[in-house]
C-alpha cells in the first residue's frame, strides 16, 4: 500500500513536459525569446538600431569617406530564482485516480506557477507604459504603430490581453474590415471565429505576422487597457540579437542539455504524510531596443467609428 503512495525520489522530466494553461498557453517567450546561458550572471552584448546617415557627396579625390561607427552595446545581468512548492496528502491519491494521476496534479499546479510568474515578468517588461490611444481610430492607430518599428528586426505582432481582443471583434470597424476581408461573413459570423480570422485581417492590411493573445490573469493590471505592436525575432537564432537590433531576450540559466529550461522535482515527505512537487527555473528578462515596440492603449469601456 505504501508503495502505491509514495511519489519518486528525484528529478522528473516526464512531467516537465505536462501541458498546462489551456487553451491560451504562453506567450512572453515569442516576444522575448530564450537565450541559454551557462551561467546566472554575466554581461552580454548586443546591437542597437543606427539611425540612417545620408550618404556622402561631392567627397574630395584622394580623401577618405566619412564613417559611421557601428558600435556594439553591453549590459550585465543576473538571473532570479523562480520557484514553487505544492504538496499532496497520501490520502487524497485514491481520490484522485491513483499516484500517476496525483504526480501529474502536483506537477501541474507547480509548473503553473512558475510559468505564470515568468510570463508576468515578460509582459510586465512589454507593457511598461499607457501608451498612445487609438480608441477613437484603431486602423489609423494601428498602422502608424507598425510604421514606427518597421526598421527593427523580426516579424510585426499585434500583442493584446483576452478582454482587450474580445472588445476589438465587436467593434464596428473591425467587424466593417473582416467582412470586407472574408467576403460573404456578415458582423455576427466574423465576431463568432477564432483568432486566426482576425489575424489574417490584420495581417492581410497592416501586414502583422503574428496576433499574441495573452491571458489576463498575467497582463499588468496597471496597464489593463494597454496593447502593443512589436517586432519578435523568429527564434531559430539564439543570438540574433548580438547582430541584429531586436526588443530583449530571456536570459535563462540552462547548464545542461536538459529539453526545458526548469526543473520539476518529487520526493515524499513522511513527516506531513504527502508528496512534495517543485519547480525551479532561473531568468533574467532584458530589454535591448524599447523602439522595438509601440504600446497603443484601447478604452475597452469606449467605443469606435466604422471604417471608411
Amino acid at each position: 500500500m505504501i508503495d502505491a503512495i509514495r511519489t519518486q525520489i528525484g528529478g522528473r522530466p516526464e512531467l516537465a513536459e505536462l501541458p498546462v494553461n489551456a487553451p491560451l498557453g504562453y506567450i512572453g517567450s515569442l516576444i522575448f525569446p530564450i537565450t541559454r546561458l551557462q551561467a546566472k550572471a554575466g554581461t552580454y552584448y548586443y546591437s542597437t538600431l543606427v539611425s540612417d546617415s545620408a550618404a556622402q557627396t561631392s567627397r574630395s579625390a584622394g580623401a577618405a569617406p566619412t564613417a559611421v561607427t557601428l558600435a556594439e552595446s553591453s549590459a550585465a545581468w543576473s538571473a532570479g530564482e523562480r520557484i514553487k512548492r505544492y504538496k499532496l496528502p497520501w490520502e487524497m491519491i485514491p481520490l484522485i485516480g491513483g499516484l500517476a494521476k496525483s504526480d501529474e496534479r502536483g506537477a501541474r499546479a507547480s509548473k503553473r506557477s512558475v510559468l505564470n510568474a515568468l510570463e508576468t515578468a515578460q509582459l510586465a517588461a512589454l507593457i511598461d507604459g499607457a501608451g498612445t490611444s487609438i480608441t477613437g481610430a484603431i486602423i489609423d492607430g494601428i498602422v502608424n504603430a507598425c510604421d514606427t518599428v518597421h526598421r527593427y528586426a523580426g516579424r510585426t505582432a499585434f500583442v493584446c490581453n483576452v478582454g482587450q481582443y474580445r472588445w476589438l471583434i465587436q467593434q464596428t470597424a473591425i467587424q466593417n474590415l473582416m467582412v470586407r476581408t472574408f467576403g460573404g461573413l456578415d458582423a455576427i459570423k466574423a465576431m463568432s471565429l477564432d483568432k486566426t480570422v482576425f489575424k489574417a485581417m490584420l495581417q492581410a492590411i497592416f501586414a502583422v505576422d503574428e496576433v499574441l493573445i495573452a491571458d489576463d490573469i498575467n497582463w499588468p493590471y496597471a496597464y489593463r487597457t494597454t496593447a502593443a505592436i512589436v517586432k519578435i525575432p523568429d527564434g531559430t537564432d539564439e543570438m540574433s540579437f548580438v547582430s541584429e537590433p531586436e526588443l530583449g531576450r530571456t536570459m535563462i540559466y540552462w547548464p545542461t542539455d536538459a529539453a526545458l529550461p526548469f526543473e520539476i522535482n518529487s520526493f515524499p515527505d513522511d513527516d506531513l504524510r504527502s508528496n512534495i512537487f517543485d519547480c525551479t527555473e532561473w531568468d533574467s528578462v532584458e530589454e535591448f531596443n524599447s523602439g522595438a515596440k509601440a504600446l497603443l492603449t484601447i478604452n475597452t469601456s469606449g467605443s469606435t467609428t466604422a471604417a471608411p
